[in-house]
């Protein structure tokens, strides 16, 4: 049986979140979208109400458990969406491949309502972090009660048929928060959406525009999240025309930047780093550091975070370097070094919080595989989008760090025995999960962890933007 349909069966459905701008029940009915949609998610932190419990009578559970006979995936890795201030606005949810098609054919069974169920709750969990969810339901999931009632405040729904939802329905999920959207088409006013998902990859950005504003046409208010974009470029530039929310490639440059130089900044971190690679004495570092004011008060700063958990306050650089140890100043070197871009693009947010989510992803693997210095792949996964970030070709950027051969071959020329898990988060970011999951099976993760490593590395870098290691 599915381990996550143990506990669906009879157990409570995830707490709807109420968002910033929710309206309560007694809302007035939405006939149709009169402003465009806010990215509407709770507050961190914000009380939601008790779940409510939805128990499945005998029947039921045994439809539910012959639905679950055969063994498949569940969820896919989450995606980050990318909002027009350049930040990680919200997450596009998956079923895996193998799961889509697996519930294709169950319609509205209880196996396959309980599947949606649980994907509704892993939207709720996104929303409670201040994040928005797109998730894909179609139209019977929603006159579900158990789908239905769960759904609240930051979920965007993709319905197959939005015309099969019924009117109350719609109402219902409005008043609460939630979005209702369509694919891409020949443009309708009725049933009225929310927003309208539209792909880069069917006739590239040009298409993708024109489309959008066709809909804008008729439903001026309608929001545009863009999809399949294959090039960071091109997704700034949605940003900056007709698009709400953008995903695809993020990491992916069209051209290779010209050679220039490193900043000064730069060039200080790298220099501190080979401090760090060639073992000199803590004393070294610390001198380097006081050196630079500001990365002095960035590390002090990041030393008295909650994040280290010092128990007395740590005033002075060595103190500091004492503490952090020659791994975690490893990991907070390489940090400061693609925070040293600026913001220089209009994406820089969200690049910067998927450069941590790279380099926690593979630290994780690393412990998982019980390898030694997970430190190292989490260098190797934040440099491997640093030349967009630094505007900088890889190899320039790259050249003043004392690099292992394991990471230069891997980031430079993809060989090598460190290749793989760059090719790993290659398949994440292209929204391949069935040839992530492969790549992470032939590095010797088990089923399934994969998922959980992505969606624990998102949570890490959710509290890391907030924290001193990333300002």
């Amino acid at each position: 049986m599915w381990p996550w349909l143990k506990r669906m069966l009879g157990a409570p459905v995830a707490p709807v979140a109420v968002g910033r701008t929710g309206a309560s029940s007694s809302a007035r009915p939405v006939s149709a979208p009169s402003a465009a949609p806010a990215l509407r998610t709770q507050p961190p932190g914000t009380a939601v109400p008790p779940p409510a419990r939805f128990p499945l009578v005998g029947a039921e559970v045994a439809a539910a458990v012959a639905d679950a006979a055969e063994p498949m995936p569940g969820f896919g890795p989450r995606r980050p969406l990318v909002g027009r201030q350049g930040q990680v606005a919200a997450f596009e949810l998956r079923l895996a491949p193998a799961a889509e098609r697996f519930l294709a054919s169950r319609g509205g069974s209880p196996g396959a309502v309980l599947h949606h169920a649980g994907l509704v709750s892993t939207a709720a969990g996104v929303t409670a972090t201040g994040r928005a969810a797109l998730l894909k339901l179609p139209a019977v999931m929603l006159s579900r009660p158990r789908v239905a009632d769960a759904a609240g405040a930051g979920m965007w729904l993709l319905v197959d048929d939005l015309g099969a939802v019924p009117a109350e329905t719609a109402t219902a999920l409005r008043s609460r928060g939630a979005l209702l959207g369509v694919a891409d088409g020949p443009p309708m006013a009725t049933p009225p959406a929310d927003f309208v998902v539209v792909h880069a990859g069917v006739g590239g950005i040009d298409t993708l525009l024109l489309s959008a504003q066709r809909w804008r046409e008729l439903l001026p208010r309608v929001a545009i999240v863009g999809l399949g974009f294959e090039h960071v470029e091109d997704m700034e530039a949605a940003l900056r025309g007709a698009v709400t929310l953008a995903g695809g490639q993020l990491g992916r440059s069209r051209d290779a930047p010209p050679p220039k130089p490193l900043g000064a900044a730069a060039h200080r971190i790298c220099e501190l780093m080979n401090h760090l690679a060639m073992d000199r004495e803590a004393n070294i570092v610390a001198d380097a550091v006081r050196g630079d004011a500001t990365l002095t008060y960035r590390l002090l700063r990041y030393a008295n975070s909650p994040a280290i958990g010092a128990k007395q306050g740590v005033e002075t650089v060595d103190t500091a370097v004492a503490l952090l140890g020659r791994r975690e100043l490893q990991r907070w070197l390489s940090v400061q070094l693609m925070l040293s871009a600026g913001s220089a693009r209009q994406a820089a947010k969200a690049l910067e919080e998927g450069a941590l989510v790279r380099g926690r992803v593979l630290e994780n693997i690393a412990r998982k595989l019980c390898e030694p210095n997970p430190g190292a792949h989490f260098t190797l996964g934040l440099l491997s989008v640093i030349e967009p970030l630094l505007q900088v070709p890889l190899a320039d950027a790259i050249a003043p760090l004392r690099l292992g051969d394991e990471a230069t071959a891997a980031l430079l020329r993809r060989q090598g025995p460190w290749a793989g898990r760059l090719r790993l988060l290659d398949a994440l970011d292209a929204g391949d999960s069935g040839h992530a999951e492969e790549l992470a099976g032939q590095l010797g993760l088990q089923e399934g962890a994969l998922t959980a490593i992505v969606d624990d590395a998102w949570g890490w870098s959710s509290q890391m933007k907030d924290e001193p290691v990333a300002a």
